[in-house]
């Protein structure tokens, strides 16, 4: 599993370069983006993501203002599910479980197989299993 700042799985993202390299599905991905994000405007043709984990000088990135990245770096851990404050104001504000479910059964907008296209952006889920992982493994440790 590969996590960005935020939590995302990079390792799952249809934008993330290594995958798009392998197999170019960002045309599913960003369709399934328009319907969720009335205001997003991803060409499927251009978008594209090196993971903000990246060491390149200058990573092409899938949200380059993103404030929990910068928030990471400025406290120099490597993700937010190793922040004291977590989750915090500035966390990633994605559709919630029921905001998806209202979409796709009340509104049919996607079907099911898009809704599993939207697991690698799951950033709250990902770092809450995160956690708990770790206060498992610091738990058997002692």
């Amino acid at each position: 599993m590969e996590l960005s700042k935020c939590g995302m799985r990079c390792d799952l993202c249809l934008v993330y370069r290594p995958n798009v390299e392998k197999e170019d599905r960002r045309a599913e991905v960003v369709k399934v983006f328009k319907k969720i994000f009335d205001e997003f405007d991803g060409d499927p043709n251009v978008i594209i993501c090196d993971g903000c984990c990246s060491d390149k000088d200058c990573p092409l990135l899938l949200e380059p203002d993103c404030k929990a990245r910068k928030c990471v770096d400025e406290k120099g851990i490597p993700h937010c599910g190793y922040c004291d404050d977590f989750p915090c104001d500035i966390f990633p504000a994605e559709p919630s479980d029921e905001e998806l479910k209202q979409k796709i059964d009340v509104e049919h907008l996607w079907t099911w197989e898009e809704n599993d296209l939207l697991k690698a952006y799951q950033c709250k889920k990902n770092m809450e299993e995160f956690r708990k992982n770790r206060a498992k493994a610091s738990e058997d440790k002692d």
